[in-house]
């Protein structure tokens, strides 16, 4: 584990920053929460969820982040063909019952806490596909506002090893990040985050703060099954790429990671606790942190316990880390490497980065200054900022 940032400076704004790092807060604090929950009962989960948001909300929090499919259970199982039928489809189907949908009263009561708590919500959930003619589950982060509105949704874009069973792929549509008055905020979901050009596309975006989604502290290198859990986080791949995520994006990256307690899990759970066709979940023990934009943690990890992690985000990380290490800016070299990234519908491809905005006169005159330094034609880049 990465050594803690205890004690952090203390620097103010004397003005107004153009950029509006962190939407102009001078420091926004975020929580993540690391509870457990009744396993596959989504009702009984979404109740904790409204608590533990009115919670965060009651001790400052502005932001506040749940682990990955923490509403309301990540399959632990593995199915295959010699699975029991009966007890598979008992599984499968309480699980399904157990995904939330846009839409409804499940985001009606998550809207409603963010509304009551006044703060943003992000909370990974089993996601079930609103369109009448699909029946797909997808592993999801919902966003939602202080206003109780639901902002938008990141599917994971490629679901890990046995996870491909159950979750369907996200699309071109995933792969934003959103606006809001504390900063910008992007998501990935565990796996997600060793997809290099995936990191590119949300980095370009100029995230403030990164949602970093995973069901708990585990490594893939000692027996005796290949997913088991690190209890001292030596060796649990969601750290080492949360902090680069840190980093390479110079976003503050809170790292959620799930802590299930084994007597949430139902008795009567079909493929149940012990069972050989019950997949290892003792690798849910928690362990979630939050990092700054250099990479360190903010917090102590949190393992084996439930409860709910505090991180006070100053804006100067992000100002100062910039002078040093700006990925997409003075340190990198567009003429030589770029990401292209798939539009949503299917309608051709872009540069990673914001959608472009047209360029007003000084834009103009300064893109041509640059042509004229660099002896590139500014018509070509004209006519490529048109193919965008």
């Amino acid at each position: 584990m990465s050594p803690v940032l205890n004690s952090p400076p203390r620097i103010v704004s004397r003005q107004s920053n153009r950029k509006r790092i962190l939407g102009g807060n001078d420091t926004v604090k975020i929580a993540i929460v690391q509870k457990s929950h009744p396993y596959l009962d989504r009702d009984g989960t979404l109740e904790i969820a409204c608590e533990a948001i009115l919670e965060a909300g009651q001790n400052g929090a502005q932001l506040v982040v749940f682990p990955e499919n923490w509403l309301a259970g990540y399959p632990y199982w593995s199915p295959g063909w010699n699975t029991d039928g009966a007890r598979f489809r008992q599984a499968y189907a309480d699980w399904h019952d157990a995904a939330i949908m846009a839409g409804t009263e499940d985001t009606e009561r998550l809207g409603a806490a963010a509304l009551k708590a006044g703060v943003y919500v992000a909370i990974g959930c089993n996601e079930m596909d609103p369109r009448v003619e699909s029946d797909q589950i997808f592993s999801s982060v919902m966003l939602f506002e202080p206003s109780g509105k639901h902002t938008g949704t990141h599917r994971k874009i490629m679901p890990t090893f046995q996870e491909k069973m159950f979750w369907g792929m996200g699309d071109a549509n995933d792969l934003k990040v959103f606006p809001t008055d504390i900063g910008n905020i992007g998501i990935l979901i565990c796996g997600e985050h060793s997809m290099t050009p995936l990191r590119a596309a949300l980095i370009a975006q100029r995230e403030d703060f990164h949602v970093s989604v995973w069901h708990g502290s585990f490594h893939l290198n000692k027996g005796p099954t290949l997913v088991e859990d690190d209890q001292d986080q030596s060796n649990f791949i969601g750290v080492p790429l949360s902090r680069s995520y840190a980093i390479e994006s110079g976003a503050f990256v809170a790292m959620a990671c799930t802590y299930l307690d084994p007597a949430d899990i139902p008795d009567d759970q079909p493929l149940a606790k012990g069972d050989p066709d019950f997949r290892n979940f003792n690798h849910s023990n928690g362990g979630s942190t939050v990092f700054n934009p250099m990479g360190m943690a903010m917090t102590e990890p949190l393992i084996n316990a439930p409860g709910i992690i505090y991180a006070d985000c100053p804006a100067w990380m992000r100002k100062t880390r910039a002078a040093i290490l700006d990925t997409f800016g003075h340190y990198a070299r567009p003429d030589l490497v770029q990401v292209l990234v798939r539009k949503p519908g299917m309608g051709g491809w872009r540069i990673a980065g914001p959608e472009r905005q047209q360029l007003d006169t000084r834009n103009l005159d300064a893109l041509h200054v640059a042509a004229e330094i660099n002896d590139v034609d500014p018509e070509l880049i004209l006519a490529q900022i048109e193919l965008e």
